[in-house]
């Protein structure tokens, strides 16, 4: 729950000796710097629960797609417990941008290992497209009615997975008519692809199709 750990005793000790408006601002400021130190102190535990995964490239570890599926399901029932904790004390206004920027934490951190992971079998490919789908199953659920529009991160992260499943033609089609490049730099998707796919002529003539940034 979003509650202070000072004692009323020190709390009365540091209100200022003004008038009634005097502390009512006090003890507002200090409900907004409890309630940010609240959001900070789980989107840490969320990176650290991220981070013990050892990054999301699997070669060479052993039963790594488990690893990563029991990170992922502690992270959603940690974010969870915390949105209990917020629904109960705050109102919507309050909680809903604490919700938004706890995902979106989240999402990013798995974005940023990704988009860098130098080589990607047939097989891991299929791992991470299914954890990343499982993941986001359990934050709609956490999500509910609460974020009605979808972020640019969680935008990001469903397109990522579509490169995961698709072949290249259709990730290089993408590309051209605007459904990757309004959310990636060539960079990023030329990385992709060139994990996930052999370097031979054809896929390099393919890969050099994804070129021009909007971004």
């Amino acid at each position: 729950a979003v509650v202070s750990t000072q004692s009323t005793g020190e709390l009365k000790q540091q209100l200022p000796n003004e008038n009634f408006f005097d502390v009512i601002s006090y003890v507002r400021s200090k409900g907004a710097a409890t309630l940010k130190n609240n959001s900070d102190a789980l989107q840490g535990k969320i990176k650290a629960l991220i981070r013990q995964v050892g990054g999301l490239d699997g070669q060479g570890k052993e039963n790594h797609g488990l690893v990563i599926e029991m990170a992922f399901v502690q992270t959603v029932a940690l974010i969870n417990k915390y949105v209990t904790a917020w629904k109960k004390n705050l109102p919507k206004d309050k909680y809903q941008p604490l919700l938004q920027s706890t995902i979106d934490t989240t999402l990013k951190l798995l974005l940023v290992d990704t988009l860098t992971i130098p080589d990607i079998s047939a097989k891991h490919s299929t791992c991470l497209s299914n954890n990343f789908n499982l993941l986001l199953d359990q934050l709609s659920k956490v999500r509910s009615d609460d974020l009605v529009e979808d972020s640019e991160s969680w935008i990001r992260f469903k397109l990522v997975i579509g490169v995961l499943d698709d072949g290249l033609v259709k990730i290089v089609e993408n590309w051209e008519n605007g459904t990757l490049s309004k959310y990636f730099r060539s960079s990023e998707i030329q990385h992709l692809v060139k994990a996930l796919f052999q370097n031979t002529d054809k896929n390099a003539a393919l890969r050099r199709r994804i070129t021009g940034d909007i971004l």
